[in-house]
C-alpha cells in the first residue's frame, strides 16, 4: 500500500461543543447567528446538531463535566479552539452587542482581516474573522473599519 499523496484532510465537517443545556444553547445559537437544525431535534439525545451556512455541523453536546474549550498559549492568553469565517462582520458585531453577548475588543489584523472573540453562555470562547481586504473594495473596507473602530476623518 502506498503512502498519502498530498494533503489528505479536506475540511472540518463537524465541531463538538460541550454545553450544560442543549435546548437553551441551540436557541442561543439560532437567535444570535441564525443557525438551523441539521437534523430534527430529538429530546432523547444529549445533543442538538445545527448547520453552518457552508454545511458543517455544530454538535452541541450536553455534559456534566468540566467545560474546558480553551487553553493558555505560552504567553498565558486563553486561546480559542476555532475561528468562524463570516461576511459582514460589522453587522454581526452590532447584532451580538445588541443581544448582550460577551465579546472582546475588535482587532484589525491587517492582511488577516478583522477579528473579534465572543463567548457562548457556557463560557466556550470563539474567534470570528472576515478577510475584508479579500471580499470587499478598498472603499468598503474603509467604511467597515470606520464603523467598527469609530474612526473619524478630520
Amino acid at each position: 500500500m502506498s503512502g498519502i499523496q498530498g494533503n489528505a484532510l479536506k475540511a472540518v465537517c463537524s465541531i463538538y461543543l460541550p454545553v450544560r443545556n442543549v435546548l437553551e444553547s441551540a436557541q442561543w445559537w439560532q437567535r444570535n447567528f441564525g443557525l438551523e437544525y441539521a437534523v430534527p431535534f430529538n429530546k432523547a439525545e444529549d445533543q442538538a446538531i445545527l448547520k453552518l451556512s457552508d454545511g458543517q455541523w455544530l454538535h452541541l453536546v450536553e455534559t456534566v463535566g468540566t467545560i474546558d474549550n480553551q487553553f493558555p498559549n505560552k504567553a498565558g492568553y486563553e486561546m480559542f479552539r476555532l475561528t468562524f469565517e463570516v461576511r459582514q462582520i460589522e453587522v454581526l458585531h452590532d447584532h451580538l452587542k445588541k443581544n448582550g453577548v460577551k465579546i472582546e475588543d475588535l482587532q484589525d489584523r491587517d492582511s488577516c482581516g478583522i477579528n473579534f472573540v465572543f463567548y457562548d453562555p457556557d463560557g466556550n470562547k470563539f474567534d470570528v474573522n472576515e478577510c475584508v481586504n479579500v471580499h470587499r473594495t478598498s472603499e468598503e473596507v474603509e467604511k467597515v473599519k470606520a464603523h467598527l473602530f469609530n474612526l473619524v476623518k478630520s
